[in-house]
């Protein structure tokens, strides 16, 4: 095999939005497939190359998934590689970027078995509703929106979820409601399109249910590049997500290079151009 296209159990076929992946690696020529990724059938010494995808699961297991990745990565070329990976699925990399100038969302940090008072955070930094979720987390899982009259009991919310993981808080971004996030998505270190994405929380307010296609902004163009020039050599794909601060300023929310949805599904090039990004990496 060339490239196995990874995914995960639920999702063997991969995500609909990801799909458009396997007829363009096979228009390049290349044997191309979806591989659940800790399927112990699988001889990655057989395949060429491995490519991240829809390993949707990982956060439930990350001790699991890192040791794998180190694994695979000594056995086949995998992208993005394994220490990409690790740094990756802890949140605490945007604390990394943070001391490198990058202007991230303002977090307040809670080690594993902290604590922290709600209502104190909330009142020093001025925010009127906070979000406190897991630093190993995806897809909202665990994530709760907490007005500020209702800080002091989140404090329950703090204990019960330190006691196996590390966490963070931030502002909740009313901008969510009307800009959402926004995506800038890039392969091999070259910008390829920028997706607006509506709130994840279904709890949140939303001014609109779908991701889409949208012209990038310059100045945010320009902040998602020097995230990636901050992390250093080009990963073979990486989705920035900045939003809007309750000052108006943009921020990095987070960025993605371990399983992130890529919506290949919105533009046409985009699979092409991320087939001949991994061709090259053959």
């Amino acid at each position: 095999m060339d490239v196995a296209v990874l995914t995960y159990s639920d999702m063997p076929e991969l995500a609909e939005f990801e799909r458009p992946l396997l007829p363009a690696l096979r228009a390049l020529g290349l044997d191309a497939r979806p591989v659940v990724w800790d399927d112990p059938t699988v001889d990655f010494k057989s395949v060429r190359l491995a490519v991240v995808r829809s390993t949707w699961d990982s956060h439930l297991r990350r001790d699991t998934f890192v040791a794998w990745a180190q694994k695979v990565g000594r056995l086949t070329r995998l992208h993005n590689p394994a220490d990409v990976l690790r740094w990756n699925t802890h949140k605490f990399y945007l604390r990394e970027l943070e001391e490198k100038g990058i202007p991230v969302t303002p977090t307040a940090w809670v080690e594993r078995e902290g604590t922290l008072d709600l209502e104190i955070v909330a009142r020093a930094r001025g925010w009127d509703t906070l979000v406190l979720k897991p630093a190993v987390s995806a897809g909202a899982v665990e994530t709760h929106i907490i007005p500020r009259a209702e800080a002091a009991a989140g404090n329950a919310l703090v204990t019960r979820l330190s006691a196996t993981s590390e966490l963070m808080v931030q502002p909740y971004l009313r901008a969510f409601e009307s800009e959402g996030e926004r995506s800038y998505i890039f392969f091999d270190g070259a910008f390829s399109h920028a997706v607006r994405r509506p709130p994840t929380l279904k709890s949140a307010p939303r001014g609109f249910s779908e991701p889409t296609l949208f012209t990038p902004d310059a100045k945010e163009l320009k902040l998602s590049e020097r995230v990636l020039e901050a992390m250093g050599a080009p990963l073979l794909y990486a989705r920035v997500d900045v939003a809007t601060d309750n000052e108006g300023v943009t921020r990095l929310q987070e960025v993605e290079v371990t399983e992130p949805a890529l919506f290949l599904n919105l533009d046409a090039e985009a699979p092409h151009r991320l087939a001949r990004a991994i061709a090259a990496k053959l």
